[in-house]
């Protein structure tokens, strides 16, 4: 089996590139920087925008989307013109074998940006032959945004949270959610789509006081309505603040309470 993983050197990917390599997979990493991780047998230096070099997929069996642009609408349209256009370079080649990470904000209940975009990508995707759909919950891991709230879970006396966080959650750990992607980047006849998260949801208040007690803090919880709370941080979005959450990923949580999404691979392993 060999690997390609686009933003390889993100918080998911650099996990994701230990696990397979720990299971003898070689791993082919792709990112802005073009360094190459841990793990990693090749990296190539690539951005979204641009076609992937030929010699990145070289008898490539699988290539996992991990690359995202962050920056407003703008960076939202190159991601999903840059991913659909890899896809089908991609397919074209001979790689079969192709697993998109959405998020479980995607549907059509999302009102964030990042949900919007994710849910975009996997419409235009569905017709992709031997493609997944991967949507994982909160990944809990040492980045990413839960990374983010530890940090200030663990610093701050008090944490803001909207409507005192009673707002749920679904998670995942990091090192779970790596070993399901490689079984569905090796299975035979994997499914179109793969919810992986937790069957029980966590109240955000857990999750940050569970975060908190690790280290022996017990931070109190301050109450925010959700509403006023996001006009907050849009204010601190603009002043450049460097606060552990956005306005999009607050409104993609409130919206995230209407989701539909059942833990189907969880399911079906558990069973």
């Amino acid at each position: 089996m060999r690997l390609l993983i686009t933003g390889g050197t993100g918080f998911i990917g650099s996990h994701l590139i230990l696990a397979a390599a720990a299971q003898n997979i070689e791993v082919v990493c792709l990112s802005r920087s073009g360094l190459r991780p841990e793990g990693a047998k090749s990296a190539f230096k690539w951005k979204l925008g641009e076609q992937v070099p030929e010699k990145a997929y070289e008898d490539v069996d699988c290539v996992v989307y991990l690359a995202h642009d962050f920056n407003s609408v703008e960076g939202a349209r190159l991601t999903i013109d840059s991913t659909l256009s890899i896809a089908s370079q991609l397919e074209n080649a001979g790689i079969k074998r192709q697993l998109f990470f959405s998020s479980y904000s995607a549907g059509k209940h999302a009102s964030s940006l990042y949900g919007q975009t994710k849910f975009s990508l996997e419409e235009a995707l569905s017709n992709h032959r031997g493609l997944v759909i991967i949507r994982p919950g909160l990944v809990l891991g040492n980045g990413g945004i839960y990374g983010r709230i530890c940090t200030w879970a663990r610093r701050l006396p008090f944490v803001p949270l909207p409507d005192g966080g009673e707002g749920k959650v679904p998670v995942i750990e990091i090192e779970k959610l790596c070993d399901i992607t490689i079984k569905l980047a090796l299975a035979s006849s994997p499914p179109t789509e793969a919810n992986i998260f937790e069957p029980e949801l966590k109240s955000l208040r857990e999750l940050v006081l569970d975060a908190a007690a690790e280290v022996g803090r017990h931070p109190w919880i301050l109450p925010i309505p959700a509403t006023f709370l996001i006009g907050i941080l849009k204010l601190a979005g603009q002043i450049h603040l460097p606060i552990p959450v956005n306005a999009d990923n607050l409104a993609g949580f409130l919206a995230n309470q209407s989701a539909q999404h059942i833990p189907t691979f969880i399911k079906n392993e558990q069973e």
